[in-house]
């Protein structure tokens, strides 16, 4: 079977619908457990962490709004400290929202640092019950290998914040040069821009396999590269299921590798059987 970017793509969704079954028929249900208290512990952090940034900030702010100079009015005067207020929470508001997208956008590239460990056995595990192949535990291999994973983050989230600065600044150019085709352009940002995080979540979940494999980083980002199809398709469940609070992180980390893993299984066995 000859497979392209659209069987691939059909490959990977196909993976992860499988991956639930196998998950659970195979003992592998308490590695739920592990995002769930990463997950718990990283919001309370967040939170903790926002509230202080933002008090502080406020802290900054609070004499400037009062220093802004209203008409010597008696009904202005009135006003002044309920205007005064709702510029406060209004300000505290948007500094919340602002906050908590940054700590979105992060928190994925930070969970998947954080979970490597867990990922990479769980990785492991699963081509062992594929392939019945066991991998000697090596203390120094496996560290070795956690620290690539999140050094893979990290370069991943920068690999995507540069390309979505990159598409940023493609549309102001053509806004500048001929505003029409930014306007056309402007609705599939969004769907290029999800593409591409799709892209590096699934590549960091098809690494734990060659990683395992003692590939390099750079034969692995080629190999993956050929299999782009699966790391879009794996990567767009991981995107999809983050949006949902608490359980989307869960659900992520453990199903999209468990799915990545049989979806190379199934890859390697279609093309040795041609």
């Amino acid at each position: 079977m000859a497979y392209t970017f659209t069987t691939d793509l059909g490959l990977s969704l196909r993976s992860w619908f499988k991956s639930w079954p196998f998950i659970f028929s195979n003992g592998l249900a308490i590695y739920f457990l592990y995002p769930v208290i990463l997950s718990i512990l990283l919001s309370m952090g967040a939170v903790a962490l926002i509230r202080e940034v933002v008090n502080y900030v406020m802290e900054l702010v609070r004499p400037l709004l009062k220093e802004v100079p209203l008409p010597a009015d008696s009904g202005w005067e009135a006003w002044q400290a309920v205007l005064l207020d709702i510029s406060t929470y209004a300000i505290s508001f948007v500094l919340w929202i602002a906050a908590f997208y940054t700590f979105v956008k992060l928190s994925k590239y930070l969970i998947l640092a954080l979970m490597s460990p867990v990922m990479a056995i769980l990785s492991e595990r699963t081509e062992e019950i594929l392939t019945g192949r066991k991998y000697p535990f090596r203390l120094q291999l496996f560290v070795r290998d956690v620290f690539r994973g999140i050094a893979l983050a990290i370069r991943n989230l920068f690999m995507e914040l540069a390309a979505g600065w990159a598409l940023i600044a493609v549309q102001l150019a053509l806004a500048l040069v001929f505003a029409p085709a930014a306007l056309i352009l402007a609705p599939f940002v969004p769907l290029i821009s999800f593409a591409i995080g799709s892209y590096f979540f699934g590549f960091s979940t098809l690494d734990y396999v060659f990683e395992r494999r003692r590939m390099s980083i750079p034969t692995s980002i080629r190999t993956i590269r050929d299999m782009k199809g699966i790391a879009i398709g794996n990567g767009a469940i991981f995107n999809l299921l983050y949006f949902i609070p608490f359980v989307g992180v869960t659900l992520a980390t453990v199903t999209c590798t468990v799915a990545a893993v049989l979806a190379i299984h199934e890859r390697e066995k279609g093309i040795s059987a041609r």
